[in-house]
């Protein structure tokens, strides 16, 4: 006879349980694209004050129009688009690799409290040392290429995607779990049809910050030794004085950051709220 699991006992109140909260309406939608985008004109409008009220050197602060200048110029050249690729693709490799470690690890640190105090030194040793301190020695361990720019990227994003992780399957409510053992499930089928459907808004959480912290994580890694990348512009401007060149590699960065962001919330969206 088969497990209700999969038929009509557990698995039904946890669809129900995962469904709970409802897919905004196109108001609210358009209520919240608005106040972002109220937010961003606001805060241009003062930036653009500052830098005419000479408030702060204007070496140190130029104006939107200059720095807009500065990307234009850099785009239809297709410079920035080059360094733009040399970033994107250390942050998605670091990444994704961070994301199956943190995949492996999570499940035995939420389930296991001896193999959490075994691994705790480690995660520990790992976040207290400054990244700025780590990336040399990965530098000088791997040598100046993709695969120790991607380590240094992947130190920096899996720590917070573990922990969220693992913090999401503790949360499931052990009476589903209870129940699904109760019926036959394993923990393989447990896993599947309870705890990551379950968690997943949770996970979904720490895959959206660990998206956006792979960009810091390349960037930092640019900073070490890089001849091309947002990090590599941003070092060369800040090096010549040309602080337009800073602010236009800056600004992209926190585009792509951003457009990162949105895409996982798109993705919550489409497996999370699709009532």
């Amino acid at each position: 006879m088969p497990s209700p699991l999969v038929g009509e006992g557990v698995l039904p109140p946890v669809r129900a349980v995962a469904r709970r909260r409802r897919r905004r309406g196109p108001l609210g939608n358009w209520r919240s694209a608005g106040a972002s985008a109220l937010a961003i004109l606001l805060g241009l409008l003062v930036w653009e004050i500052l830098s005419h009220a000479h408030v702060v050197a204007e070496y140190s602060l130029p104006s939107p129009h200059a720095v807009w200048m500065e990307w234009w110029a850099l785009s239809k050249r297709g410079i920035l688009w080059h360094h733009v690729y040399a970033t994107v693709r250390v942050a998605l490799l670091g990444w994704a690799l961070a994301f199956v470690i943190a995949l492996g690890f999570a499940y035995p640190l939420a389930k296991s409290p001896l193999f959490a105090s075994i691994l705790a030194p480690y995660i520990a040793a790992t976040q207290a040392m400054p990244i700025l301190a780590l990336a040399p020695l990965l530098i000088v361990w791997f040598g100046l290429g993709l695969f120790s720019k991607t380590l240094i990227c992947t130190v920096i994003v899996f720590f917070p995607m573990m922990v969220t992780f693992s913090v999401g399957l503790r949360t499931v409510d052990r009476t589903l779990v209870d129940a699904a053992a109760t019926e036959g499930a394993g923990r393989w089928r447990t896993l599947r049809h309870i705890e990551l459907p379950l968690a997943l808004r949770t996970i979904l959480a720490g895959v959206r910050m660990g998206l956006t912290l792979s960009m810091t994580g390349a960037i930092v890694s640019e900073f070490v030794a890089a001849s091309a990348g947002l990090g590599y512009m941003m070092e060369l401007g800040r090096n010549q004085y040309d602080s337009p060149l800073v602010f236009a590699a800056a600004l992209t960065l926190v585009a792509l950051a951003v457009v990162g962001y949105i895409v996982v919330g798109l993705l919550e969206r489409v497996l999370i709220d699709w009532e």
